[in-house]
């Protein structure tokens, strides 16, 4: 498990430049459509996965990371898309800070790059149910009592 310190955005999907500081506390992004919501959420997924998951899978037409998150000013420059998450691991209590470019999503920087830090990014990106979308949180809402733990569990 992991805990998230701050969050670096840049270029990145409809967010051009944002640092939030989450200080390791459960958080909810709200704001009217087109501020950015889906961005951050979005930015946290790849920061760990190197993917965003809503742009893959069925239904999606083959949209790309590399065309379709960098910012639309910078759509033709993935270099210039990047995502910053300082996190804390509580199990060995150190805090390390993973950086993702769109350019190279497969790799990523992670200071300092201990062996607990590595397999915490690599536990959390094998787990999205970390991260939920709008449209992730509505299917649990509208799901009915116990129908969660027949597909959950």
């Amino acid at each position: 498990m992991i805990q998230v310190q701050k969050l670096r955005i840049k270029e990145f999907r409809g967010i051009r430049d944002l640092d939030l500081s989450m200080d390791s506390s459960p958080f909810v992004v709200v704001g009217p459509n087109g501020s950015g919501k889906s961005g951050v959420v979005d930015a946290i997924d790849f920061a760990l996965t190197g993917n965003v998951a809503r742009l893959s899978g069925a239904g999606t037409g083959g949209i790309s990371v590399a065309k379709h998150a960098p910012h639309v000013h910078q759509r033709d420059n993935p270099a210039a898309a990047s995502v910053t998450l300082t996190f804390t691991h509580p199990a060995s209590g150190q805090t390390g800070t993973l950086t993702r470019s769109v350019k190279t999503a497969a790799q990523f920087t992670l200071e300092p790059k201990t062996p607990e830090l590595v397999a915490a990014v690599e536990w959390a990106a094998r787990h999205p149910e970390l991260i939920l979308s709008r449209r992730e949180v509505i299917k649990y809402v509208n799901t009915e009592p116990g129908a969660m733990i027949r597909t959950c569990g």
